[in-house]
């Protein structure tokens, strides 16, 4: 199994869609251009390892927003049965768009919440940084439980708890005032979301940390970069990515602004 990633943005971002052609080759040159995306991605194509897929399985994208992991993955198994799931019904738009233009067939969109849907038998569900924007109570581990199969596997990442910058934080004053709206969820450490796993029924099969100073500084490069308009970004891409890497070479796990559980129905 070889995992892609970011292919899609070519259908789905707002920018490239005005012009496929230069998108492409765009694409081509410089690759995927959100780096907190990408480095999410790095630590999904190592965590799903952990996750004994065969390619038929009936797999749900939890808070898919624009169905990237969705798409990597239904293409790497033309035989599964991907679920994208988003309340946000633009994002919905967007991915089903995608869907049409790249002429993927097996994923099945939806906007909704979990328990308001038919989705059953899972044998595999994730959430990539999607709960920190749901209030604790309202996490739907319980949802998903009831949903997999037994045996089933359920894999969350979110942002620890803790987390450590390293430039100062006056430069990043507006996302930090974004975060204390959105992450209303960003309430766990790791040993709190391993115990929430288990006390709605898994039994953990991995839980680690990721993201640590190398991953924090190619974000707030990139952030910055964008910030100060298209040119910087770009020239900060190959810097950020190649930091990220570094990161996942070198970060020795007993911290990180990351945390991630996989959890197996009993």
């Amino acid at each position: 199994m070889e995992l892609t990633f970011g292919n899609a943005q070519i259908y789905t971002s707002e920018r490239m869609k005005g012009n496929p052609l230069l998108a492409k080759l765009f694409n081509k040159v410089f690759g995927y251009t959100n780096v907190g995306n990408y480095a999410r991605f790095t630590i999904f194509k190592k965590l799903i390892k952990n996750i004994p897929l065969k390619g038929d399985e009936n797999i749900l994208d939890l808070g898919t927003r624009f169905g990237e992991y969705a798409i990597s993955l239904a293409t790497a198994f033309p035989n599964s049965k991907v679920h994208a799931l988003d309340i946000d019904q633009s994002r919905i738009n967007s991915l089903n768009e995608a869907l049409h233009t790249s002429e993927i067939k097996n994923i099945k969109t939806y906007s909704d919440f979990l328990d308001r849907t038919t989705i059953k038998e899972l044998d595999f569900a994730f959430s990539i940084d999607v709960f920190e924007h749901i209030a604790p109570e309202n996490m739907p581990f319980n949802t998903v439980h009831d949903r997999l199969k037994k045996g089933g596997y359920f894999m969350v990442k979110i942002p620890n708890v803790e987390q450590k910058t390293i430039l100062p934080d006056r430069y990043f004053a507006d996302h930090d005032e974004w975060l204390e709206e959105e992450h209303i969820g960003q309430v766990y450490d790791l040993n709190g979301l391993k115990k929430k796993f288990e006390q709605e029924g898994f039994e953990v099969v991995h839980a680690s940390y990721s993201d640590g100073y190398l991953s924090r500084l190619a974000w707030e490069l990139a952030y910055l970069g964008k910030k100060a308009g298209v040119v910087t970004q770009l020239l900060s891409l190959p810097l950020a990515k190649g930091l990220i890497h570094m990161d996942r070479w070198f970060h020795h796990g007993k911290w990180g602004n990351a945390i991630q559980v996989i959890g197996k129905k009993k």
